[in-house]
């Protein structure tokens, strides 16, 4: 890179544009490639998870108390990740 002058001034400026408008463009995707997924993958309550694995509420309590399924709890809540769940089944269903 040369050194700036006041004669190439105007080159690096456009040449800053430029990047900036790249870099702005791939933050854009990074946070919508981000939001969507988080709002899909979550399941919440017992009923919810029985819903998704076609099972009973009660299959879910015995298997979330045995610790076969990962969970998260928020309040007095449960919430479940979908890629968690899949992944400890070690299947894909939707």
């Amino acid at each position: 890179m040369s050194t700036p002058s006041f004669e190439n001034l105007p080159g690096l400026v456009l040449g800053l544009q430029q990047q900036v408008g790249q870099l702005q463009t791939t933050i854009d995707k990074l946070v919508q490639a981000k939001e969507q997924p988080q709002s899909e993958e979550r399941i919440y309550g017992d009923k919810g998870l029985a819903e998704y694995l076609k099972c009973t509420v009660q299959t879910i309590s015995r298997l979330k108390m045995a610790g076969k399924i990962p969970f998260h709890r928020y309040g007095r809540r449960y919430y479940y990740l979908r890629s968690e769940v899949d992944q400890a089944f070690n299947c894909k269903r939707r």
